[in-house]
């Protein structure tokens, strides 16, 4: 029988190489290149890298991101990105490794985490009331993102690329590296 935290991890692992297989048909002009909304897939890996590594990293393994504030401020949603913020950003080959790096770190965190902390409250300045819910949200983050740039990036729009066919179920650090020269 399959638990909550084998479901979140296909999540994350099935959206992921959807996302990144989307990305690989990009060149890197399409990939930095905004649509609708200001949205790019350069902006799209970096934003769900910036929010995996805080979330990982601050709530569950109390160490500091691996990206600073400023970049993770510039990558956070709900704004149009600026030219200061795209010197942040750098090329599709970093950004791609970094997204593949959190994927790693975010499966192989929540592989380690103690179920019994699900409803457990996170530190103040969180969001997300509990431990749970934030890897609840962490499990459709990638997934919401895909549909949001299946739709908008033109080479993208209508393409097969989009639809997440779950692998299953590979997650492992190696196959990873094997599969996306990490």
């Amino acid at each position: 029988m399959t638990n909550v935290k084998n479901i979140i991890k296909r999540q994350i692992d099935s959206s992921g190489i959807t996302l990144l297989n989307a990305s690989r048909l990009l060149s890197d002009e399409e990939f930095f290149e905004e649509c609708c909304g200001n949205v790019s897939m350069a902006w799209t890996l970096g934003h769900l890298a910036a929010f995996q590594d805080w979330a990982v990293n601050r709530v569950f393994l109390e160490n500091e991101p691996i990206l600073g504030r400023e970049t993770r401020e510039a990558l956070k949603g709900g704004r149009e990105i600026t030219e200061m913020d795209r010197a942040l950003l750098p090329s599709k080959a970093e950004l791609e490794n970094f997204f593949i790096q959190t994927q790693a770190l975010t499966i192989s965190t929540l592989e380690e985490f103690n179920e019994e902390l699900w409803d457990q409250e996170t530190p103040s300045g969180c969001r997300f009331p509990t431990l749970g819910s934030l890897w609840e949200n962490l499990g459709v983050h990638n997934i919401w993102h895909l549909g949001n740039v299946g739709g908008v990036i033109p080479k993208l729009v209508g393409s097969n690329v989009t639809v997440a066919v779950p692998r299953y179920y590979s997650v492992d650090k190696e196959d990873m590296v094997n599969e996306f020269g990490v």
